[in-house]
């Protein structure tokens, strides 16, 4: 005979055990049920046990003798004990089949898959209130009727001072009655999100002699040669203007050939260029365009050489705007760092890219009041020229809020 023990928190639960452990020829032998704790003895949990057996020959079993108790010494009258009879043959046969049954039911399957998806959708809660919980002791100045709202600022990587500081001002302008209207709430601190992420707007060239230069830098993999080519085809196609391509990126030779497939099918001409004097030399060449975009390569913030280098290009070009191109699929850490470097180099305005592949914007929000700089667009896919537009404090604050956008 082989005999097993099998416990789950439901009864379905222990059935699938016992039935994917021993199958269809299991015996339930034995049934308990009993309560356990976890988390540290502070929670509570009911458990099921059931014995099963396999190869149990139930019906050779022979019916067990009756056995007369011996009555109590009493004085006077006593009582008799009664002795349940064995269950015959026929009815532990019929236990059998009906514990088969159970196993095999779609009754049973549903009941724990239904037990799967309580049970996680309980976890996920307890999880959501721990996190709550510890959220909430870093920030015990928060009022607790708008915790929820901080909560979610901090669930999109809204840094946790700005989402204190926001919460209490939303605080100052609201009355006691519109804590009770949760989208009056909601609408309110979406119009606050966008007063604090300011849009610098499409490209414009400014002067009315010399080509307007526009120069892209930022670190590797952020999407910089994408972004350009994106830029140059709406100033192109779109908005017809001349436009003219130069590219610092010699180390990527695959980012080259980009750019110059691109350039051929926008009918724009491009110049690649190794040196300071290449690069002077190259933007007077193209004084007949309105606008020069230039690609620089992507630098490490760690790279202090690097760094100097882009600083000596910069300073040759005198580009009349130079974006700092980020990724907000990027670490809080990493593009906190891109920030302070590049910062030191010459930022006049931010590009985020990749917003279709984060998880969270929040940090588009920590980033513009970082470096207080306006942002000028964001790219939304790989698309030439369609995934990218200006940047909007309106769009941006609903993404944030998880918004529908309007």
């Amino acid at each position: 005979m082989n005999l097993q023990t099998f416990k789950a928190p439901t009864m379905a639960m222990a059935l699938q055990q016992v039935k994917t452990a021993m199958g269809s020829e299991a015996v339930i032998l034995h049934t308990r049920s009993y309560t356990t704790r976890y988390w540290m003895g502070l929670r509570r949990k009911e458990m099921v046990e059931i014995t099963a057996g396999k190869g149990v020959n139930v019906m050779s079993r022979a019916p067990k003798r009756e056995v007369k108790p011996t009555p109590p010494a009493a004085v006077g009258a006593y009582t008799r004990m009664s002795v349940a009879k064995p269950q015959p043959v026929s009815s532990q046969k019929a236990l059998l089949d009906n514990s088969n049954q159970i196993l095999n039911s779609p009754a049973a399957g549903s009941a724990i898959m239904l037990n799967i998806s309580q049970e996680m959708a309980c976890l996920k809660t307890m999880v959501t209130d721990l996190v709550r919980q510890a959220n909430h002791q870093k920030a015990p100045n928060v009022p607790a009727d708008l915790f929820e709202y901080y909560q979610q600022l901090i669930e999109s990587q809204v840094s946790d001072e700005l989402a204190a500081d926001m919460v209490a001002t939303l605080q100052k302008n609201l009355r006691p009655e519109h804590l009770s209207q949760p989208a009056f709430v909601r609408e309110k601190l979406a119009e606050q999100l966008e007063k604090m992420i300011p849009s610098s707007g499409p490209i414009r060239r400014t002067k009315t002699v010399g080509s307007h230069v526009v120069a892209l830098i930022g670190p590797t993999g952020v999407g910089k040669t994408t972004t350009i080519a994106k830029l140059a085809a709406n100033l192109k196609l779109r908005e017809k203007h001349r436009v003219g391509l130069i590219t610092l990126d010699t180390y990527r030779i695959a980012a080259v050939d980009q750019l110059k497939k691109y350039a051929d099918i926008i009918g724009a001409p491009l110049r690649v260029v190794n040196t300071t004097d290449d690069l002077r030399e190259a933007i007077a060449s193209m004084s007949d365009c309105e606008y020069i975009l230039i690609d620089t390569a992507g630098r490490s913030p760690k790279d202090t050489m690097k760094l100097n280098e882009l600083r000596g290009f910069l300073d040759a070009a005198q580009p009349d705007e130079v974006h700092l191109v980020l990724s907000t699929t990027a670490s809080p850490e990493c593009i906190q760092l891109a920030i302070d470097r590049f910062n030191d180099v010459r930022v006049d305005k931010i590009i985020f890219t990749k917003l279709d592949e984060a998880a969270h914007v929040g940090v588009v929000l920590n980033v513009i009041r970082k470096v207080n700089k306006n942002l000028s667009y964001i790219t939304t896919g790989q698309d030439v020229p369609n995934d990218i537009e200006v940047g909007r404090g309106k769009k941006l604050a609903q993404l944030i809020l998880g918004m529908n956008l309007m």
